[in-house]
C-alpha cells in the first residue's frame, strides 16, 4: 500500500521489514495475549489501528482497522 504525507514523501508498507510501519496493541489487548502463555507469532492478530511514520518529517498517521485510505483517522507532528 502506498500514501504520500503531507510533506509530499511516499510512504510505503510493500518492503518487508520497513521503518514506515508500526504494528500497536493496547495494554488491555496485549495483555489479553500474555494471558494464554507463551505466544506464538502467528497467533497474534492483526492489530485495531495501523500507524505510519514518515522518515521525512516524522508525522504519524492512524488508520483504523488497518485500512490504509486517502484520509487517516487522526495526524500528529511531532515538534522537537
Amino acid at each position: 500500500m502506498r500514501f504520500v504525507c503531507r510533506c509530499g514523501n511516499m510512504l510505503t508498507n510493500q518492503l518487508d521489514p520497513n521503518d514506515t510501519e508500526y504494528y500497536v496493541y493496547s495494554d488491555r489487548e496485549w495483555s489479553e495475549f500474555e494471558k494464554k502463555g507463551w505466544i506464538y507469532f502467528l497467533d497474534v492478530p492483526d492489530p485495531k489501528y495501523d500507524v505510519w511514520r514518515c522518515e521525512k518529517c516524522d508525522r504519524i498517521y492512524l488508520f483504523k482497522e488497518n485500512k490504509v485510505e486517502c484520509n487517516p483517522k487522526h495526524l500528529w507532528k511531532i515538534s522537537s
